[in-house]
């Protein structure tokens, strides 16, 4: 299933992702604090400034199955934000296609650092990052947030571009 199509998000895409994330809680770990709880797909859209940041989904049978963003952070500097993917489909790829195509993109956009920010109880994608080449970068934070940075992109295989 890793071979699903890929396209810029359109503000649309949110309303299911918006039904992906079951409470508070959850919406803050996956999209950060902050944001309106209840939610829907154009409040959850406006306030994670989907027109303004690079926002990408994976979809298949026209509706999105995953999704992330790039987050500008400074000169060639992107980050990884708000990587889900549908709990329908976890597990079969679509977390790696997702990353490795927002890698491809942040590589044409002339990027030299990526970072991420991950959930240290969140071992599944810490897995997943490791194996595309990121690694801890400084300490942890007091929600359990561990930052880490791509060592090169070199270190990427990218099949899914």
């Amino acid at each position: 299933m890793a071979d699903v199509p890929w396209r810029p998000a359109l503000p649309t895409d949110l309303t299911p992702i918006a039904e992906w994330v079951e409470s508070s809680k959850a919406l803050e770990r996956w999209a950060g604090p902050g944001l309106s709880w209840p939610t829907d797909g154009p409040t959850l859209w406006r306030e994670i400034d989907g027109g303004g940041l690079p926002s990408f989904c994976l979809v298949a049978e026209r509706e999105p199955v995953a999704f992330g963003q790039l987050v500008i952070k400074g000169e060639r500097h992107y980050h990884l934000a708000r990587v889900i993917v549908s709990p329908a489909h976890r597990r079969r790829g679509l977390g790696e296609s997702l990353c490795r195509r927002l890698l491809a993109e942040a590589r044409q956009r002339r990027a030299e650092h990526v970072t991420l920010n991950v959930f240290t109880d969140n071992r599944p994608a810490i897995d997943l990052y490791r194996r595309l080449g990121f690694v801890e970068q400084g300490a942890v934070d007091t929600r359990g947030i561990q930052p880490m940075q791509l060592r090169q992109f070199e270190d990427v295989d990218n099949k899914d571009p």
